[in-house]
């Protein structure tokens, strides 16, 4: 009895039930439609995120590229000298001049993607200290070119002895110092985009999820305030039923937005950006190795050999051999390379490659092919790394057999079944596969936005709007009656 006088306190008569019934189903409506909101502002904060915290990996990676490049355009002109003894020799493509300006134009590149990287905090202080590293590096350099630049009739891979320790130290400051804070600071940035992804993209499925509960909550109180209308006013259908047939369509369209904002993640980030990161790794490591080479032919020790085949494992390792155990003896990392290279299976159609053993950042890429177009584009470009290892081995043989000026000519010949040829067909097809990518990534990205942009907040708006207003009027005209 005491039970029963509290809840006719506390609901009071039909009128008063009337009332919390209807505030109660539009506080449910409000939840639905602020979780709903809150989803697809987190969806496109996600994007947006991701698109930024990827132009700053793009950034950090560049300059990773860049200051290898540095290093290897200054070795080159060191290799051919201002003055050759012998100009016809050297292109006028890669000679001295021209790679000094190459140089200039890394240096450039590289300030600019150290003050993009500044302005995030927690890389200032690596930054700044690479900036204060680097102007040491580029004064050694300038220092090197000088001595070379007033140097005559200079032979191939024989540059003054000044010219030569200079290089040698700005060189090793730069392997011992600037690039491993440079890939420290871009390892920071990559795994800042992992963990992100991590925690976005199951965000937005828990987000779908969340909604399509709220959604069936709230549907399943409308349908009882639907049955309570019946049974107090004998109104078998009232603007209740309409309401949770609403919330249905909201919790459906709420979910299929969410998993489908999850795809699209998937889809930048794992399908794209992935393949990028391995692939612009694969840059920057391959023209470092380019630059062991040249350095190797200017100092000729075990080491700088060693590092090359290090470095190159890295972009194709070849199963059974490995960095450390190339640079002793490199026949079988040549061998093996193009064994693992013949055995890949190119299905154009299908846009795939079977077959794939290799590892490192071109094994990476072959097992990651998604994108119309790829399979063929890394096909090529695996190839095109294969050719380019074999011809190292020509260079490795004309210097060992005591004619490095044979090893220079090959090194940096610009035609067809030359060092350099090769190299930049490599680099070309590795950038048309890294553009492959990144024009998914953007799409992605766009797809993303606009998967949870204007058309979807407007379903969301008018949806939330019916909602209440099937729930407030049918509340007003049942109590409009009873009065």
């Amino acid at each position: 009895m005491l039970g029963a006088r509290r809840a006719r306190r506390i609901f009071g008569g039909t009128p008063r039930q009337l009332v919390l019934l209807t505030v109660g189903l539009a506080v449910l409506g409000v939840l639905l439609g602020l979780v709903y909101a809150f989803g697809l502002s987190g969806d496109a904060s996600s994007f947006s995120g991701l698109r930024a915290r990827t132009d700053e990996v793009s950034a950090t990676s560049d300059l990773y590229y860049e200051l290898n490049d540095m290093d290897a355009q200054a070795a080159n002109a060191l290799l051919v000298g201002y003055h050759p003894d012998d100009p016809s020799m050297v292109p006028a493509s890669v000679d001295a001049s021209a790679s000094a300006s190459v140089y200039e134009h890394d240096r450039k590149a590289a300030d600019a993607d150290l003050e993009q990287i500044t302005r995030n905090p927690l890389l200032a202080a690596q930054a700044e200290h690479l900036l204060d590293d680097l102007g040491s590096y580029e004064a050694l350099i300038a220092q090197a070119l000088y001595v070379d630049q007033h140097t005559e009739n200079e032979a191939p891979a024989a540059p003054p002895a000044a010219a030569l320790a200079s290089y040698s130290q700005a060189s090793a400051m730069l392997h011992a110092t600037l690039l491993p804070i440079s890939l420290q600071i871009s390892d920071a940035d990559s795994n800042a985009v992992d963990s992100s992804y991590s925690g976005e993209r199951s965000g937005a499925a828990v987000y779908g999820f969340a909604i399509l509960a709220l959604a069936l909550l709230t549907a399943a109180a409308l349908v009882l305030g639907n049955r309570y209308h019946a049974r107090r006013f004998r109104r078998r259908l009232s603007l209740l039923a309409l309401g949770a047939l609403v919330s249905l369509v909201l919790g459906v369209t709420g979910l299929t937005t969410q998993l489908s904002a999850a795809d699209h993640l998937h889809y930048a980030k794992q399908e794209a950006y992935d393949s990028i990161n391995a692939l612009t790794r694969a840059e920057a490591v391959s023209d470092d190795a380019n630059a062991d080479e040249s350095r190797w032919l200017l100092e000729r020790t075990p080491a700088l050999q060693t590092s090359f085949f290090q470095k190159i494992s890295t972009v194709a390792g070849v199963p059974g051999v490995s960095g450390e155990g190339a640079g002793t003896n490199p026949q079988p990392y040549y061998s093996g390379l193009s064994a693992a290279v013949d055995a890949l299976h190119l299905d154009a159609a299908a846009d795939s490659v079977s077959g794939v053993t290799l590892t490192g950042y071109l094994g990476t890429e072959l097992n990651n092919i998604t994108f119309a177009d790829e399979a063929q584009a890394a096909y090529d470009t695996t190839r095109a790394f294969d050719t380019y290892l074999q011809d190292d081995a020509t260079i490795r043989s004309d210097a060992e057999s005591g004619d490095p000026a044979a090893a220079v000519a090959f090194d940096i010949g610009t035609r067809p079944g030359q060092s350099n040829y090769a190299f930049n067909q490599y680099m070309a097809k590795l950038s048309a596969v890294i553009a492959i990518n990144d024009a998914a990534f953007a799409s992605g990205i766009a797809s993303g936005l606009g998967a949870t942009g204007a058309a979807t907040w407007a379903t969301l708006i008018t949806g939330e709007l019916l909602l209440l207003l099937f729930t407030v009027q049918a509340g007003y005209l049942r109590l409009r009656e009873y009065r």
